[in-house]
Formats: C-alpha cells, sequence, structure tokens
C-alpha cells in the first residue's frame, strides 16, 4: 500500500482520497448516461460500454481491493467557457494518470492494481473496436464511468470534493489496490 501511495504523490495531483474498495457501488444509471451517447464514444471502444464488460463483472473485480485511491487534477477557469483550460485539464489528468500506471508497472505492481480512468481511453489515436481486438489491452484505460461508478459519490466516499468550486474544473481516476 505505502508503495502505491508513494508513486501516487510523485504525480503531483491536486487532490488525492481514499475509501475502501468495499464501499464503490456501481450504478446502472452511469452505464445508461453512457449509452446516451453525449461523448460520441459509446459502442465505438474497447474501453467504453458495451465492450468494458458487464458493469456487476467490473463491480466484482473493484471488490476484490482493499483501497479505492481517487486522484484529481484541479485546475482553475479564467470563465465558465474556458474551453483551453479545460482541454487543457483533461489532457494533464491523463499524462498524470498514465505516468502513475507506467510507474506501477516499473515498480512490478501493475499486476496488483486496477485502474479506472476520466474519460475515454485515449492509448490509440484511433481504437480498433470492432473490426479487431486492443491493440494494448494491459494498457486500455477504462473509466469510472464506464465501470458504473458516479464520480461525484465516489469522491464524496473518498473524502475529496468532486466540485471545487466556482470556475474551477477537475477530473477524477482511481486506483483500487490492496
Amino acid at each position: 500500500m505505502s508503495t502505491v501511495m508513494e508513486l501516487i504523490e510523485q504525480q503531483e495531483f491536486e487532490c488525492v482520497g481514499t475509501c475502501a474498495a468495499a464501499d464503490l457501488a456501481v450504478r446502472e444509471e452511469v452505464r445508461e448516461m453512457c449509452a446516451a451517447d453525449k461523448c460520441h464514444i459509446y459502442n465505438t471502444s474497447w474501453a467504453c460500454p458495451p465492450a468494458c464488460g458487464d458493469i456487476y463483472d467490473l463491480e466484482r473485480q473493484m471488490h476484490e481491493y482493499t483501497h479505492c485511491t481517487v486522484v484529481q487534477t484541479v485546475m482553475e477557469l479564467e470563465d465558465e467557457f474556458d474551453g483551453e483550460t479545460i482541454m487543457e485539464a483533461a489532457a494533464t489528468q491523463f499524462e498524470r494518470f498514465y505516468k502513475l500506471i507506467e510507474d506501477l508497472d516499473a515498480a512490478g505492481l501493475s499486476a496488483q492494481v486496477m485502474t479506472l480512468s476520466s474519460g475515454h481511453c485515449r492509448v490509440c489515436k484511433t481504437c480498433t473496436y470492432p473490426d479487431e481486438p486492443c491493440r494494448f489491452p494491459d494498457e486500455r484505460l477504462v473509466s469510472m464511468e464506464a465501470a458504473g461508478l458516479y464520480v461525484a459519490e465516489t469522491c464524496l466516499k473518498a473524502g475529496i470534493p468532486y466540485n471545487h468550486g466556482k470556475n474551477t474544473i477537475a477530473y477524477s481516476s482511481c486506483v483500487l489496490y490492496n
């Protein structure tokens, strides 16, 4: 556990909180939000529904772990329409989280953790779904939402805010481990 937390701390996330993995509960309505396809990724990626798997299978996997640590990149916006900073925050979260995953792998811990990202998988520019198998199944990033987690509720359980106040944006990912 301490090694995982040390690696998390090295990434300089603005906000970090931990809860028991057993406290995580998947929600059908979250998966239904994915099916509404507002992000235009639904049914186009191995890391998104329906290809990423059944949420109750994912929940069983999550509950094999003891701890869930939520990590966030939080940035201040010039105003609510500051799309540039929103995109920068998303990219920063992906870079930090992917670096964390690489560090976990280098420490020999990748087989002992489960990672859930913010947003869709960005490992490949173009996903092979559904025509060919995933090019990098061990690097594929399933999001918290695709796994059926309500992110605001997960943050609350981890003791951190989901919303950091007016004119801020936060992206959340999590690592599950023993």
